[in-house]
């Protein structure tokens, strides 16, 4: 599959992961029905439901055991940047990822928010202007640049990013706790690779 780079003001993670069509590319904003009062260009056209996306996140955690995900922190500036590609040699899974990275933006970009009792995820997406995302498609998931010049956005992205790869290791048990919050101005994490297959069990 030829990569494929989406540069959208928003925000991720993200982490993150979308819907349950097994199709690597967002699908094409629908156009206005007759009568509709939707706006054409409604922020929230292309945004699932909080219960579609949901599912599919679930289903990322059951099958974390078959997804490994690397991180990258730099700082360049004042631009603070997370590099984190995420993929699984499992096709099906691969394409939960494409999938669900590809909702995210939709969802980042609208202001829809995920997760809002996880205070880390909640105020990353009320700061969704302050971010710069880019989104490539890879032949097994995605690779996702994402930065801010933001100082608390900055260790949002950080901290959100660490929380992914959280999941990516525990499945469930890492999602049904909050993020840890990184502090603002804390030393630069250092980089990591998190591998649901090679997780000890508990």
């Amino acid at each position: 599959m030829t990569p494929r780079a989406h540069a959208l003001p928003l925000l991720l993670v993200a982490a993150s992961l979308t819907a349950c069509s097994s199709a690597p590319t967002a699908a094409p904003a629908a156009a206005t029905p007759p009568g509709s009062t939707r706006a054409p260009n409604d922020a929230m056209a292309k945004v699932n439901t909080v219960a579609e996306d949901r599912d599919v996140w679930q289903q990322l955690l059951t099958d974390h055991a078959k997804i490994r995900r690397t991180v990258v922190h730099r700082q360049e500036g004042e631009r603070g940047i997370v590099e984190a590609t995420t993929e699984s040699d499992d096709p099906v899974v691969a394409a939960r990822i494409r999938n669900h990275a590809v909702a995210m933006q939709n969802r980042m970009k609208a202001g829809a928010q995920v997760r809002v009792w996880d205070e880390v995820f909640e105020e990353l997406f009320r700061r969704h202007d302050l971010v710069t995302l880019e989104l490539t498609m890879t032949e097994k998931g995605v690779k996702i640049v994402e930065w801010s010049t933001d100082p608390e956005t900055i260790a949002l992205l950080r901290s959100h990013a660490m929380g992914v790869s959280d999941f990516v290791r525990e499945g469930h048990e890492a999602g049904a706790r909050a993020t840890p919050r990184l502090p603002v101005g804390a030393p630069l994490p250092p980089p990591e690779v998190a591998d649901g297959a090679s997780t000890p069990a508990r």
